[in-house]
This record gives structure tokens, sequence and C-alpha cells, in this order.
């Protein structure tokens, strides 16, 4: 039997070149459509992201435009408070005008409302690395200082007011005691579940007399006093920074 051998006419270098560049080709477009698919979803969720914080900045606004109104209310009642305590110890006016006067007040509460603000989407954004990959310089900066700095000077101030509040109220409980009884539902049961009762009595004892009269009262109004209009400043930049971020994310609050 005759075997019969194929010879095959040996490729010369061009072929090869052809070869190797197709391959390469391939190689090349498969990187690159992975590439594509991976910042496509990265973009997705980026701007998922972007949406979510939007939300969060565009609630904050509303707080904060509360809590500045809230604010301006505290204010005067302590400018009220203090000009009282100024004019009795000048002895402009006498004990009884001074009590008079102070059962007149909306609540003595050395209380605010504070602001939290909800930094799960910026923490989210921040921890998967997705804040890396926001090609607005500016935004980014943004988002982090508005988290970062100002979120965090308001937090130090939330736990001041948190602590000074019980302070205030331990030292003169008639303001948040008369605040609560106004809650009650059964006012009637007892004397002293009546709100204008409870002041009345409480403004009768010596003791929340001497509280008035005393230097030291003075001086722990004056301090939270101060206090607030720290905090009325961190809530206007906060304000302030949480505009220029919504302009930033969209273009309507420009």
């Amino acid at each position: 039997m005759e075997v019969h051998h194929h010879s095959h006419k040996p490729k010369n270098w061009k072929e090869y070149i052809t070869e190797f560049i197709m391959l390469f080709a391939a190689v090349t477009l498969g990187f690159f459509a992975e590439n594509l698919r991976e910042h496509s979803i990265i973009t997705h969720r980026i701007e998922q992201n972007k949406v979510a914080i939007l939300k969060d900045l565009e609630n904050d606004a509303v707080t904060i435009d509360s809590l500045l109104a809230n604010e301006q209310l505290i204010i005067n009642r302590f400018d009220r408070l203090i000009n009282l305590l100024y004019l009795h110890k000048s002895k402009a006016i006498n004990q009884s005008q001074l009590i008079d006067s102070i059962k007149g007040f909306p609540e003595i509460i050395a209380a605010t409302f504070t602001l939290y603000v909800n930094n799960s989407s910026f923490k989210n954004m921040q921890s998967s690395g997705l804040l890396s990959y926001v090609e607005e310089e500016e935004l980014k900066n943004r988002l982090s200082y508005y988290y970062e700095v100002v979120f965090k000077r308001i937090e130090s101030n939330n736990v001041f007011f948190d602590q000074a509040g019980k302070e205030f109220g331990a030292t003169l409980p008639v303001g948040i005691g008369s605040y609560f009884r106004k809650l009650r539902t059964d006012q009637s049961n007892y004397a002293l579940n009546n709100s204008g009762n409870y002041v009345n009595f409480m403004l009768s004892l010596n003791e929340t007399k001497n509280i008035l009269e005393s230097e030291k009262f003075i001086f722990d109004v004056q301090k939270y006093y101060n206090q607030i209009f720290v905090y009325q400043m961190a809530l206007k930049m906060a304000k302030e920074e949480n505009g220029k971020l919504l302009k930033l994310l969209k273009p309507e609050h420009k």
C-alpha cells in the first residue's frame, strides 16, 4: 500500500504578522470592552449615589431652615430673660416684678432642636471607593467639606446642647416642667398637672427666687446664650455649603 504524505507549504512572515495582529486586536478589543462595561457600571452607581445624596441634601435644607427659625425664637427669648435679670440686678425692677414678668414667658427651656445630618449615602460612596471616580473636582471637594468638616462641627455643638439643656433644666425646672404638662392629657387630675398652676407654684418658692437672683444663674444663662450664637453660625455655614452642593447636583437650584 502506498502512503501519500501531504506536504504543507511553510507560512511566510507576512501571514505570521497578520495572525499576530488579529490576535492582538481581539485581545485589545476584549480588554477595552471589559473596561467600557466596568466604566459604565461605575458611572451608573455614581449617578445612583448622587441622586441619593441630592435627596439627603434637600431634606437637610428644609431642616436647617426650620432650625434657624427656631434658634432665632430662642435668642429672642433669652434676650428678654437676660434683660429682665439685668433690670433686677440694677434695681430697676423688684423681685415681684421679675417673677411676674417671667410668668408671661413662653417656656424658659435651655434646649434647642439640633441638626442630625444623614450622611449614609456619602459614606457609602466613600467606603465603596466611588468618590475617587467622581470627575467633578469641585463637587468631590465640597462633599468632603460638608460631611467631614461642617457635619463634625454640628455634631460637637449637638453634644454641648444636650448636656447644657440637662444642666439648665436641673437648675431651673420651671420651663421644662411647664412644657411637659402642656403635653399631658390628664391635666385636671391634680392641681399641679395644670401648666399655669405649676408655674405659679414653682415661682412662689424661695428656692426659685434665690436661683433667679443668683449671679451664677445670670452667668449660666449668658454662657448658654453665647453658645446659641455659635450654633447659629454653624447652621448658617451648613446652609451655605448645602446650597452650593444643591447647585452642583441639581441645575434648577442655580
